[in-house]
């Protein structure tokens, strides 16, 4: 199916789309997760917004593995210089496809929040991000944790709007 739309750091406004965009990342790595799949390049260039508002795609499956689990190792240096989890980049042995993209995924969203001004909402996604690219693998908490959390925050609902736009 094709997809159309602009590059998520092209977004206008990201100020206000940040929650939502980082919602609909969690979601649609933890989709993936849940279904076997560890992308292993996520970065901004690998997101699309669509021109007319909707959901974001991820894109550019090429080095995306098939896993068993958060416990399914791998071994090699698969992504992009910049977005490759430190575990990976050390090229030094086996490890989680699950945790790399998660870290890769903790570093998007940094971008992200360096683009938007500090608000309630900016400070509780980067401290999420900064949590997603802990140095020890283990100590990053899945997709489906990090939506549970983002379910129990209060929105600043000056600064979020229901869908992108």
């Amino acid at each position: 199916m094709p997809v159309a739309g602009s590059w998520l750091m092209m977004l206008n406004n990201l100020d206000v789309h940040l929650w939502s965009l980082a919602k609909q990342l969690f979601g649609a790595v933890d989709f993936m997760h849940q279904h076997g799949v560890a992308h292993m390049d996520l970065k901004p260039q690998n997101i699309l917004i669509p021109h007319n508002g909707g959901h974001l795609s991820i894109i550019d499956f090429n080095t995306s593995l098939c896993v068993k689990g958060v416990g399914h190792k791998f071994g090699g240096i698969v992504g992009t210089t910049g977005y490759i989890a430190p575990e990976v980049a050390a090229g030094n042995g086996l490890y989680s496809a699950i945790c790399a993209d998660l870290w890769s995924c903790g570093k998007t969203l940094e971008e992200l929040c360096i683009k938007c001004h500090p608000s309630m909402d900016h400070d509780t996604l980067l401290e999420i991000s900064r949590q997603l690219m802990d140095e020890d693998p283990e100590k990053r908490p899945t997709m489906s944790d990090v939506l549970g959390r983002l379910a129990r925050c209060t929105v600043d609902a000056t600064t979020t709007p229901d869908s992108l736009r």
